[in-house]
């Protein structure tokens, strides 16, 4: 343990401290001379560090292999044995913004939609589609109505007559520009959209729509930016769903909202992971939401059940119920989110 640097009176208000004063009784600030030579600056540095490591490497494994842990020891008041659950959620929100902020490429949507490797692939696909699908006829013809401004007839006889050519790839990009294009309207990029196979919603207007065909990748990239956002401030909700599916237990709202900090820290780290996997491309992305999503619904079962001591079908049934309710609350809040983004922009 590092030795405490004392005063002989409080730097705040002056009073006169002794050697055995921790704290000043006028004031009740710290007795500690912080005015450090710069070797004792680096050797408080390092015995934080390591502190801080040792807290580190004894947390992981009971969080990512004993679901629950943290949460009991935590509410049993073994406060210094692990990390606060609130700084272990600071780190691993932070860890998820830099997967996507880092990882996630900023074509995020067009690779899942055309599942090539970049737009430079996709932008050359048409090119090439554009130079071979037309004849020389063609060319003369769509030049000269060029000419003659009939740009809504010229996009619409274009897409028409490359929609049984052109492969999904071309498909995505087209609409893509033609949602883009604002020589274009909404009246003829509505039936673009219906002779393609990206209808979104037949009840959304035709203007959100090519909104979000416009910009799918920044709001993708928001969306997946704001939901650690939104579970933040449902949190509290979370834990009060928890409280009220175990109101006859007899335990305080914070001890669940604790738990609900393990279980949101777990679910960063899983979905960060599982940004970086779908960047390394080891996976289709189906199968990585999949399985982050039984990865994540698996652990907050478990911790349930651990924490609260109940039968299995009993946890399951409350777990199904938690589940519905808090997902429900998070979609509809992401969905309003994104309708007024479309809306506004």
């Amino acid at each position: 343990m590092k030795e405490a640097r004392k005063n002989d009176f409080c730097l705040n208000c002056n009073h006169s401290l002794c050697e055995e004063d921790n704290f000043c009784p006028n004031c009740g600030q710290e007795n500690k001379d912080q005015k450090v030579p710069f070797w004792v600056f680096i050797s408080d540095f390092f015995a934080n560090y390591l502190n801080f490591e040792s807290l580190f490497f004894r947390t992981v494994p009971a969080f990512l292999l004993k679901p629950g842990k943290l949460t009991i020891a935590f509410n049993e008041g073994k406060r210094r044995k692990y990390l606060h659950p609130i700084r272990l959620y600071l780190i691993l929100s932070l860890f998820y913004f830099f997967a996507i902020g880092i990882i996630i490429p900023p074509d995020i949507f067009d690779r899942i939609m055309v599942n090539e490797f970049s737009d430079v692939v996709t932008s050359e696909l048409i090119d090439s589609n554009l130079e071979t699908s037309l004849s020389e006829q063609d060319r003369q013809e769509l030049d000269s109505l060029i000419k003659q401004h009939q740009i809504d007839s010229i996009k619409n006889r274009f897409y028409q007559q490359n929609q049984s050519q052109n492969d999904t790839t071309t498909n995505w990009m087209e609409l893509k520009m033609a949602a883009q294009d604002p020589q274009i309207s909404d009246s003829t990029f509505y039936g673009i959209l219906n002779a393609t196979d990206y209808v979104l919603f037949d009840e959304v207007d035709t203007a959100i729509q090519r909104n979000f065909i416009a910009n799918s990748n920044l709001f993708i990239i928001s969306s997946a930016q704001n939901l650690p956002i939104m579970m933040f401030v449902l949190l509290p909700f979370f834990a009060l769903l928890l409280k009220l599916l175990y109101f006859r237990r007899g335990t305080y709202y914070v001890e669940h909202l604790i738990e609900g900090l393990h279980m949101h820290s777990f679910a960063y780290l899983i979905y960060g992971c599982g940004i970086f996997l779908f960047n390394l491309n080891m996976a289709n992305s189906s199968m990585i939401i999949i399985t982050c999503f039984v990865l994540v619904s698996t652990y907050a079962y478990i911790s349930m059940m651990r924490i609260h001591r109940q039968h299995w079908l009993r946890t399951l049934l409350k777990f199904w119920v938690l589940g519905f309710v808090y997902f429900s609350t998070l979609f509809i809040a992401i969905g309003i989110e994104l309708y007024v983004s479309l809306r506004l922009m």
